[in-house]
């Protein structure tokens, strides 16, 4: 609702530039084209615009729209200063959107403070509101940065809306059993069967070749031996045990590699999942 009149005031701009019968920077106009910025995502200008009116224009709606581009332009110490510098109406129908605003980014500073430090009574969204259900769906996610979960499966998805569970629970069953590869039994396994420590972290064509060249060193080490060539088959047992050694060593560096890499994309994925639901912030469509 806002685009069009912002458009118009921009053409009038231009049509009538020598007209001092409009005033292009009142604050009724600066609105209008602070609100144009907002809608068109350019948060940076807009939210110097509506600081630049908020003390003319008391508007809760300008307060609010202050705290969102600072949200969406994702810089927790602009959050952080507003919280310290700013006075927001407490009688305003968003203050719990503004609370709301101030959780979402505490948790995105640090997921583990957040588990850590928030509790149900660390905030006062009102029970059963939706704020309060972000809250606890946010607190529930915050566990999924810790190395544990305190809760039973049945207890951790029941705020969480049924569309919402199935990625979820997923992320729920990563925690509780994550697909990791034994370093043991990556070095176990090269130590029995030069090759198979790599082949159990899923890299089957270094396996392979970890297994043909250790049993072609061998069996060059073995042949010379038995031919007398004692010199060329110590040569040939040293390249061999070199090779042994440091095929077991890289199987058990292999599952280490793997083990992070399973860490970050569950991280990265648990973190996609979050900026899509906007951090479960409840939103207002501005700009329709």
């Amino acid at each position: 609702m806002f685009k069009i009149p912002a458009i118009f005031f921009l053409i009038s701009f231009f049509i009538y530039p020598q007209s001092d019968s409009i005033n292009f920077h009142s604050p009724g106009n600066k609105k209008l084209f602070a609100d144009y910025l907002f809608c068109e995502g350019d948060y940076l200008r807009a939210v110097g615009e509506y600081k630049a009116i908020r003390d003319v224009i008391k508007n809760d709606t300008v307060d609010y729209k202050i705290i969102l581009c600072y949200s969406y332009l994702n810089i927790p110490e602009l959050l952080n200063n507003a919280r310290m510098n700013e006075n927001f109406n407490k009688k305003s129908p968003f203050k719990y959107d503004i609370e709301y605003a101030f959780v979402k980014n505490d948790f995105i500073n640090s997921s583990l403070i957040f588990y850590k430090n928030y509790t149900v009574d660390s905030v006062s969204f009102p029970v059963n509101s939706i704020y309060y259900r972000s809250f606890i769906k946010l607190r529930m996610c915050s566990y999924l940065f810790y190395d544990r979960i305190p809760i039973p499966q049945k207890d951790f998805l029941l705020p969480f809306d049924d569309f919402e569970k199935e990625k979820i629970s997923s992320f729920y069953d990563w925690i509780k059993a994550p697909p990791y590869k034994s370093t043991a039994i990556a070095g176990i396994l090269s130590a029995v069967v030069p090759g198979s420590g790599k082949m159990y972290v899923g890299e089957w064509g270094d396996g392979v070749t970890a297994f043909i060249v250790t049993g072609l060193l061998a069996f060059l080490a073995y042949d010379n031996f038995r031919a007398g060539h004692n010199t060329r088959a110590w040569i040939f047992t040293g390249l061999g045990a070199f090779f042994y050694a440091g095929n077991i060593y890289g199987s058990v560096a292999s599952a280490q590699i793997f083990n992070a890499r399973i860490d970050f994309e569950f991280e990265e994925g648990l973190n996609l999942f979050l900026q899509q639901k906007n951090y479960f912030m409840p939103e207002y469509d501005f700009c329709n």
